[in-house]
C-alpha cells in the first residue's frame, strides 16, 4: 500500500504542477496577448485586421472553457488522491485535506459556475459584457483563479515538504581518523 501511495503521490504532484502551469499559461500569458492582439498584430505590420475588446473575449473564454475540462479532472483526481492519502497516512494532515478540498471547490466554482455565466453572457453581445454585471462576475472569476493557484501552490509545497520529512535521511559516514 505503500508503494502504491508513493507512485499516487508522484502523480499528484506532477499533475498539480502541470495544473499551476496551466492557470499561469492561461490567465499571464495568454489573457495579456489575446486581449492586446491587436497592438501586436500592427506592430508587426498588420494593420487590416482589428480586435475589439469583445472579440478578444470570446477568444479567452474559448481558452478558458477548453482549460475547464482538464480542471474539472483534475478536481476528480484531487478529491480522490486526498481522502486516499488521510485515510492511508498515520500522519493525517487536515491542512492537506482541507486545502485539497478547498482547491476542488474552487475550481468547481470556477468551471460550473464563472465559466458557463460569463459564455451566456457573451452569447447575448457585446451589449451584456459591457454592464457591470458583466465585469463583476468577470472580476470574481479572475479572483477566483488567482485563490485557486495560491492554494494549488500551497498544497504542492507542503506535499513536498511532508515528502522531505517522511525521507529517511542517509546514515552519516563515521569519521576515520589517522594517527
Amino acid at each position: 500500500m505503500k508503494a502504491l501511495l508513493s507512485c499516487m503521490t508522484s502523480i499528484y504532484l506532477w499533475v498539480v504542477g502541470i495544473t499551476l502551469g496551466g492557470i499561469l499559461a492561461c490567465g499571464v500569458l495568454s489573457a495579456p496577448v489575446i486581449f492586446n492582439a491587436s497592438d501586436y498584430l500592427s506592430k508587426a505590420g498588420i494593420t487590416d485586421l482589428y480586435m475589439t475588446r469583445y472579440a478578444s473575449g470570446v477568444l479567452m473564454t474559448q481558452i478558458f472553457v477548453r482549460c475547464s475540462y482538464a480542471l474539472n479532472a483534475v478536481a476528480i483526481f484531487v478529491l480522490v488522491y486526498e481522502l486516499l492519502a488521510f485515510n492511508a497516512s498515520s500522519k493525517k494532515s487536515l491542512f492537506l485535506l482541507a486545502v485539497g478540498a478547498f482547491s476542488v471547490v474552487l475550481i468547481f466554482l470556477f468551471t460550473l459556475y464563472y465559466t458557463p455565466a460569463i459564455v451566456a453572457m457573451q452569447q447575448e453581445g457585446v451589449a451584456a459584457t459591457s454592464t457591470e454585471e458583466f465585469e463583476s462576475i468577470h472580476t470574481q472569476s479572475e479572483m477566483v483563479f488567482v485563490i485557486l493557484f495560491v492554494a494549488l501552490s500551497a498544497g504542492f509545497l507542503w506535499r513536498v515538504f511532508m515528502l522531505k520529512m517522511d525521507t529517511p535521511s542517509a546514515p552519516k559516514k563515521a569519521r576515520v581518523t589517522r594517527k
